[in-house]
């Protein structure tokens, strides 16, 4: 096959003068195109959702919210609309690794420390927490888009899925958006809207991290 279409190719390029080189030019486009689509249309189409399929490590460069917590005792988190909430400034930082499919599903195992955002006598939380994520839009020309996510306290990933061990309590909800670059290896994300179950987290700067293995 392959020796057939070099003859023909070369049956095209004898009879070729000086004026008709983008006569071939196009001739040539027009067969290896279609030949190979997917080449002729990587530059147009930009990166598919699938391509993000794989295994990823997952770091959240830095991260800060309000904690609300009602006075005068600051001991039960309250939603952040009640009258007698009190915000309190909470820092924290995570590193994880997840697996997403090629329906951009994915679940990530989180190792999670959470401290004062001024340092002071009090213990650091060290969590776990199971990240749910669903890529809800994306645009393969930019490779950006958004996800929202479910982060559980409980359970773990079995690849993309998450299996749940017992009621699944949630921990946290969100979105992000993130932008792709290096080839499609790497994701760079901030969280665009937080919440958890009673409505106590108030401000809240977020960003991170996914990197292909």
């Amino acid at each position: 096959m392959k020796t057939r279409i070099l003859g023909i190719l070369g049956g095209i390029a004898l009879p070729l003068s000086a004026g008709s080189v983008y006569v071939f030019s196009v001739v040539m486009l027009l067969m290896f195109g279609f030949m190979l689509p997917g080449l002729a249309k990587a530059g147009s189409s930009g990166r598919p959702l699938s391509s993000l399929a794989g295994t990823y490590s997952y770091t959240a460069l830095h991260g800060s919210f309000g904690y609300c917590l009602e006075s005068p005792s600051f001991t039960v988190e309250v939603s952040c609309t009640n009258s007698e909430a009190v915000a309190f400034p909470l820092a924290t930082s995570n590193v994880g690794q997840g697996t997403r499919d090629r329906k951009g599903q994915s679940c990530t195992t989180i190792s999670e420390t959470i401290s004062d955002l001024t340092p002071g006598t009090a213990a650091t939380d060290v969590l776990q927490t199971y990240e749910v994520a669903t890529i809800t839009s994306y645009d393969p020309t930019t490779q950006s888009g958004d996800q929202s996510f479910i982060a559980y306290s409980s359970g773990k990933c079995v690849g993309a899925k998450f299996e749940s061990s017992g009621t699944p309590v949630i921990a946290a909800t969100g979105t992000y958006h993130f932008v792709l670059s290096a080839n499609g290896t790497r994701l760079d994300w901030e969280i665009t809207s937080l919440t958890d179950p009673v409505g106590g987290l108030a401000d809240f700067v977020a960003s991170g991290t996914d990197l292909q293995q």
